[in-house]
């Protein structure tokens, strides 16, 4: 995340994240990923089925209220093995920007959760280094090491997504 070295677009944010002190970068990751694949969208269900419009309606609207409740689910779970709160301020596919009420030092090892959307669940992690703390702002910079290809794409999507829903508002 280097102003030299950028090579992904990045985003201001506010986003919830869960983190996990490590021993070392070279510990086993523990978050496997967002293993639920989205094969269709609800608008693509809606304008692609068959069904009568009130059947897919319901079906759309069931969807929507299971999301819920996985959601509230999941967060339960990651939260007793990724104890410390952290506040996204700053994401890109290179790393984010984060606070927090825990004091690091430079270089200390840390395994990220990023929700990336609350409902439906998406969610990306990485392990990674703080590489300092800013001091005009008291932000954490945050380096990822060994992100996955899929959590790259997550992210990479995320802020692709955020930039131009950021243009469409300027626009109005």
């Amino acid at each position: 995340m280097s102003e030299e070295k950028r090579s992904f677009s990045r985003i201001q944010v506010r986003l919830k994240a869960q983190a996990r002190v490590m021993e070392s970068l070279d510990s086993a990751q523990l978050f496997t990923g967002d293993a639920m694949p989205q094969p269709i969208t609800r608008e693509d269900f809606v304008h692609k089925s068959k069904l009568p419009e009130e059947v897919t309606g319901f079906l759309v609207e069931m969807d929507r209220k299971l999301d819920q409740i996985i959601s509230m689910l999941g967060q339960d779970t990651f939260k007793v093995d990724f104890s410390l709160p952290l506040e996204v301020m700053e994401i890109s596919a290179a790393g984010v920007k984060f606070r927090s009420a825990r004091q690091f030092e430079p270089g200390d090892a840390l395994e990220l959760i990023i929700y990336l959307s609350q409902t439906p669940l998406r969610l990306a992690g990485s392990k990674g280094r703080i590489l300092d703390q800013e001091p005009d702002t008291g932000l954490y910079r945050f380096e990822f090491v060994d992100l996955r290809g899929s959590d790259m794409e997550a992210i990479v999507q995320f802020v692709f997504k955020e930039q131009r829903e950021q243009i469409r508002n300027s626009k109005m």
